[in-house]
């Protein structure tokens, strides 16, 4: 099973969920197929308009949305550096870096040990850095 893990974003109101985070790509449908392929999420919802298309993907049980948005306006999208990457818990790293390839990504580093874990960055066909986690037993942590 695939979890989100964390997405670096402080939310100070005690009200407020982390619901959902967006990634710019430019092909939704493509997109959509990697993050199932490789990380087993599914598409829930589509969203498809002139100046857009958004493919929705959650982890099965899980209550965190992965949202790929295509712009379809014609603007110019650019990556910057001020992110961190989007971080998934997966039950088992080696399994996923066999898929990772096979999908159109490319294993950017790892996979390395760090305490019980064991770490693996990504980056999708799309260039998004994704960081994989698979954590050790309970008794590991």
């Amino acid at each position: 099973m695939t979890k989100f893990l964390h997405s670096m974003i402080r939310v100070t109101d005690a009200d407020a969920t982390l619901a959902f985070f967006k990634l710019i790509v430019p092909d939704a449908d493509e997109a959509a197929r990697f993050y199932a392929d490789v990380l087993g999420l599914d598409c829930a919802d589509r969203i498809d308009t002139p100046r857009f298309r958004e493919r929705m993907m959650v982890s099965p049980g899980g209550s965190f949305t992965l949202v790929l948005i295509q712009w379809t306006d014609g603007r110019a999208i650019t990556q910057g550096t001020a992110h961190g990457p989007v971080g998934f818990t997966v039950d088992d790293l080696d399994a996923v870096a066999a898929r990772i390839e096979a999908a159109g990504g490319r294993i950017a580093s790892g996979p390395f040990s760090l305490g019980a874990a064991r770490i693996l960055f990504m980056t999708t066909p799309h260039g998004h850095k994704i960081e994989l986690i698979e954590r050790g037993a309970a008794g590991d942590r």
